[in-house]
Parts: C-alpha cells; sequence; structure tokens
C-alpha cells in the first residue's frame, strides 16, 4: 500500500486497502495490508479504528451474513446539485432545506449525517437523501445520553483526525411550534467540539421565537455559537455555491482534496 500521501484520514486509508483488495474484503485482509502504513504509528488502537470506519462510513458496505467481517466498497454518488427555490409547502420545504444542507456539506469538502429515516424517506432533487449523506453513525463523537437526540439533527457537517469524525456544524430545520426541539438537539452535541449550531426556518415569526429562546438559560452558554438563518438566506448561500461550483467546473478546476 502507498504510504506517501500526506493529509490522509482513516476513510482514505481504508479505501484504498479495499481497492487494492479488489474492492471488498474480510477485516483480517484490510488489517495486513494497512498495518504498516504510517498512520499506525501514531495509533496503537488503530485495528479499532479501522472497525470504527467501516461501520461509520456509507461507503463501506457489509456484506451478509451479518457479523461477517465482510466489507464492500460502494463509492458515494456524486453531488450533482440544480439550483432550488422553497415551494411554500412545510413538508417539502423541510425535505428541501435538508437536501440543501447536505449538498453544501458536500460541496464544502465535508462529511455529512443525516438521521437514518430521513437518509432513505426524504429526497432532494428525485434523489435520496442518503446518496448526500457520507456518514451513518455519529456514536463515534456523542456519548450514550445524548446520541438518542444528536442522532436525529437534520444535517451535520463534520471533519476528521487521527481519533475519528467531529462536528464542525450542525443544522436543526424547523418550524414555529418545533424552534425549541431543534436547539435542545442541538445543544447535546458535546461542547468539547466547539461547534457552530444553525437553527433554519422559514422566517420572522421563528427568528423571534429563536430570539427569546436563546435567552433563557438552557441555551445562554451557548449563545456564542447558535445562529438562525431563514429559508430565504439558506436558498441564497446554496444557490451561490451551485453557480460557483458550475463555474469552477467549467473553468477546468477541482476542489483539493477531489
Amino acid at each position: 500500500m502507498a504510504a506517501n500521501s500526506t493529509g490522509q484520514t482513516w476513510k482514505d486509508v481504508v479505501r484504498e486497502a479495499l481497492t487494492e483488495l479488489g474492492g471488498e474484503a474480510h477485516l483480517r485482509q484490510v488489517n495486513d495490508i494497512i498495518k504498516n502504513h504510517p498512520k499506525t504509528r501514531t495509533n496503537p488502537t488503530w485495528k479499532d479504528t479501522i472497525r470504527r470506519v467501516v461501520r461509520q462510513y456509507a461507503i463501506f458496505q457489509p456484506v451478509p451474513p451479518e457479523r461477517s467481517g465482510i466489507y464492500r466498497l460502494v463509492e458515494q454518488p456524486a453531488v450533482e446539485a440544480a439550483p432550488e427555490k422553497m415551494t411554500g409547502s412545510e413538508s417539502v420545504d423541510h425535505a428541501i432545506a435538508q437536501g440543501m444542507l447536505l449538498a453544501l456539506g458536500r460541496l464544502y469538502d465535508y462529511e455529512t449525517f443525516a438521521p437514518a429515516a430521513d437518509r432513505t424517506s426524504r429526497k432532494f432533487q428525485g434523489r435520496p437523501l442518503a446518496d448526500l449523506a457520507t456518514v451513518t453513525d455519529c456514536s463515534q463523537f456523542c456519548g450514550k445520553t445524548s446520541l438518542p437526540r444528536v442522532r436525529q439533527i437534520d444535517a451535520i457537517w463534520l471533519s476528521e483526525d487521527n481519533e475519528g469524525t467531529y462536528p464542525v456544524y450542525a443544522f436543526e430545520v424547523e418550524h414555529t411550534t418545533m424552534v425549541r426541539s431543534g436547539m435542545d438537539r442541538l445543544v447535546e452535541i458535546p461542547e468539547r467540539y466547539k461547534a457552530r449550531l444553525f437553527v433554519v426556518a422559514p422566517g420572522e415569526e421563528e427568528r423571534r421565537r429563536f430570539s427569546t429562546l436563546v435567552t433563557q438559560n438552557r441555551y445562554r452558554r451557548f449563545r456564542e455559537r447558535l445562529s438562525f438563518h431563514d429559508y430565504s438566506q439558506l436558498e441564497s448561500v446554496y444557490n451561490a455555491a451551485v453557480e460557483h461550483d458550475e463555474l469552477r467546473s467549467s473553468f477546468g478546476v477541482a476542489p483539493r482534496c477531489a
């Protein structure tokens, strides 16, 4: 296995090992390929890390039967985001906003997470949200007591270091009566990550509710990291990012990590 790449994540390392093994292999074979990689020298529990990685990322698909220890490499669909507008329908716009946020995360080169049920039940521009979510498990950075709420957050953008993935931005898409519920989920993300927390909602009524809630004791210590944006703001930044991505592609340059 080539070991001269800099800035590789564990996801990159495991993907290269599976590619070298023909796209499908048992974890023992993956370990044999990776054992001499430079990243193992600074991680004494690297085998546990590899086990966590294959369970966490969508591109590593377990091969039946359950607990076979065999994984198949399934590359994530490319982001093919197109310009988009809100419709005025509450249920439809929630899925559109969630899709915009996941697509933005991918365009900005973050790993992305969405709740398991949403990945299969909701669509954005005709594709399931699963096509935009690269991470399927957030338990690695979240304790057992917080996990039930954190795994229901609408969209999380993550980065990765030698310890694993960690949240950088988290977003809740909410309507008036649910703003508090969304904020309750966001503040369950462990404070040590200092993730930026966003409530995204239709308009001024939700903004006023957010402004009232953020002064309360439960949320006050998060005020520097909690922000509110309405649908028009999300729509603007999403469409600008899509336009830039199209211009970048037509110019012939690619993101650094591509």
